[in-house]
């Protein structure tokens, strides 16, 4: 549709149902800089200033949704998002060389608590870097509605792409997909025989009997609630905060550790995420007397085309992942049924999240701010040096910063170094819901049940547990 906007005319569309989510977040909470994903890409050679800017410029040329606005309409209050023509942008550098490395973090999470003009502003902001120990990049802020973490890898992987080949003379990376293309597919799934399948299946969920509430930290929130709410059998939760406060823990899984996974996925034909999931879905039923009933909240890219993988914008579904298993079920039995449980939910994905709530909050009378999950996963398994077989032997680091606020309480998310290819652990918190040793309790009997779950895929869940 087309929209004049600020005397000129644009092709608009109305922001799909995963951008919306973000929008939602921000109407609930008290500062803008929620929605911000801020990260770092470095490689420990010499710069080229003269390259890497021209690098950073023709990605963004290719890269709908880093032109991406959104419009809200003066007289209705609608959403729109349309996309600017290209324009060469002059990035800035900053010598950050000669500080320590914690100043410089400091300030690029500062940087990342800057907010965005949401309605009409740029949602990204790129600077060139250079850091202690010979490591250079840049830095990138961008608005969570026009990028998500997979959109940022692909994006940084071809910066780093068309940058060698601009230097080494190697082939310029294939095209980017169009952003467009993939809102459109977004607007022809309203009201499809898809969506009609998919809430089909969604409406099943609701017709089992209602979830249980599995406090990472253990029953007492959940004890507490059905004291002030005078209701024994209460069976959803609630984790709050007045103004979205958070932080970010790192934990780092060596090279060795992480090939453990690996294998052992690669040998019981395995997702590696279904291997993690269960790892923190059986410390949630430890921590909570054997509870057998388990939600935690899945996030799905939805990027299994090319269009999608490529296309860059923002692409995230998430769904509860419930799985209700007696404490007699193997290892391997409890990987399988959560891999046949994400299976289902990656088919029937598109459906809209924010929907999925409403439904749930309907159903059951739970609270709107109540919930079944205690935890929010992700599982990110591509590596920039991997994907780039030039950079080998180059050192190369990848940094995701704290904007000092959380959209969730907490959310886990387990990302591949791009150095080395071990594994890290992001733990990002809202500090009104978690402790940094809370934290890092749940972290240290997430890998205790993963490594003992690994070397017995035999034994039961009861077993694991007691093991633990």
């Amino acid at each position: 549709m087309i929209k004049n906007i600020g005397g000129i005319d644009y092709e608009c569309y109305p922001l799909t149902q995963a951008q919306l989510v973000h929008i939602s977040t921000l109407r609930f909470s008290p500062t803008q800089e929620i929605v911000n994903i801020a990260t770092g890409q470095y490689l420990q050679t010499k710069l080229n200033l003269a390259a890497l800017r021209e690098a950073l410029n023709r990605a963004v040329e290719r890269c709908e949704s880093m032109r991406m606005r959104i419009w809200k309409e003066p007289e209705t209050g609608e959403l729109w998002q349309y996309i600017l023509p290209y324009q060469n942008e002059y990035f800035e550098y900053y010598d950050f060389s000669e500080w320590d490395e914690s100043r410089v973090t400091e300030v690029l999470n500062k940087w990342a608590s800057q907010p965005f003009d949401t309605y009409g502003g740029k949602l990204s902001r790129i600077v060139i870097v250079s850091l202690p120990d010979g490591y250079n990049g840049y830095y990138l802020n961008v608005h969570h509605s026009c990028m998500d973490s997979s959109s940022v890898i692909a994006f940084s992987k071809d910066v780093m792409e068309i940058y060698c080949s601009l230097l080494y003379g190697l082939p310029y990376p294939k095209p980017m997909t169009s952003f467009i293309d993939s809102v459109k597919e977004d607007m022809a799934y309203e009201g499809s025989k898809k969506q009609k399948r998919d809430e089909e299946y969604w409406n099943k969920h609701f017709q089992m009997p209602e979830p249980m509430y599995t406090d990472f930290t253990g029953p007492g929130r959940l004890m507490q609630l059905r004291k002030e709410n005078n209701d024994p059998n209460q069976r959803w939760g609630k984790l709050v905060t007045s103004n979205g406060d958070g932080n970010t823990i790192t934990y780092e899984l060596d090279v060795d550790s992480t090939n453990k996974i690996l294998d052992f996925a690669k040998e019981y034909e395995l997702p590696v995420s279904a291997v993690i999931l269960h790892a923190i879905r059986t410390v949630l039923s430890k921590f909570n007397n054997e509870e057998t009933d388990i939600c935690i909240r899945d996030f799905v890219s939805r990027r299994s085309t090319l269009l999608h993988k490529k296309c860059g914008g923002v692409r995230m579904h998430c769904y509860p992942l419930r799985t209700i298993m007696p404490l007699d079920t193997t290892v391997l039995e409890s990987m399988r049924i959560i891999k046949k449980a994400q299976d289902e939910l990656f088919i029937h994905a598109d459906y809209s999240t924010l929907r999925y709530i409403k439904q749930q909050i309907a159903t059951y009378g739970m609270d709107p701010s109540g919930c079944y999950h205690s935890v929010n996963f992700t599982y990110q398994p591509g590596t920039l040096n991997g994907m780039i077989p030039e950079l080998k032997g180059i050192g190369f680091k990848s940094r995701w910063y704290c904007s000092g606020k959380q959209p969730q309480p907490m959310y886990i998310t387990a990302m591949h170094r791009p150095s080395d290819g071990g594994l890290n652990f992001y733990f990002g918190y809202q500090t009104d819901c978690a402790t940094p040793e809370e934290i890092e309790f749940l972290y240290y009997f997430t890998g205790r049940v993963l490594f003992r779950s690994i070397e017995n895929p035999d034994k039961t869940l009861k077993e694991i547990i007691d093991m633990t």
